[in-house]
């Protein structure tokens, strides 16, 4: 990974270490991983930095952005302004309420593919981050017709590329 990026995740390190304790079952790599891969720890980020925004694709009948110009995707972990009451109202722009945010979501995910006996135990993971990036219908879609639970995902390897970023932490001692 580029050092400017590894910098960055260096300022959010113990807020990604929080809520990974506090999530009882994400390690603090794969959480850094969904941070990277979703907006390369605010980088990637208009403007940068933690209170930027993402995803400028127009959306809906009439082909437009949020009411407010912005992105949809909100903050580090580009939590969706159309799908979450958070992204419009809260403060999702403080680093640490939005990291706890998304992997509150995540848990949810997990919990509800977790419980599912339809979902074989090794996709699991897998599925729940698909979800995170395409939403569980997607992947219930996904799993339904045979397919890979990244099939809606962006660019069609959500899941993949964070368990593989996911792995680099690790590697460089994100536990």
């Amino acid at each position: 990974m580029k050092p400017e990026i590894l910098a960055e995740a260096e300022k959010y390190r113990q807020i990604i270490y929080d809520a990974s304790q506090t999530s009882g079952v994400f390690r603090a790599s794969l959480i850094a991983a969904i941070i990277y891969r979703e907006s390369l720890f605010g980088l990637a980020l208009t403007p940068p930095g933690p209170g930027g925004t993402g995803d400028f694709a127009k959306r809906g009948p009439n082909k437009r952005l949020p009411g407010d110009d912005k992105g949809w995707g909100r903050g580090l972990m580009q939590i969706d302004y159309q799908w979450h009451e958070f992204a419009r109202i809260s403060n999702w722009m403080d680093p640490r309420e939005n990291i706890f945010y998304g992997t509150q979501l995540l848990r949810g995910f997990y919990n509800a593919f977790f419980g599912d006996a339809t979902i074989p135990k090794q996709l699991i993971l897998p599925a729940t981050l698909a979800a995170y990036n395409s939403g569980p219908g997607n992947v219930r879609k996904a799993l339904k017709r045979g397919l890979d639970v990244d099939t809606y995902t962006a660019h069609a390897d959500y899941s993949k590329e964070v368990l593989r970023r996911a792995q680099a932490f690790f590697d460089d001692g994100w536990v």
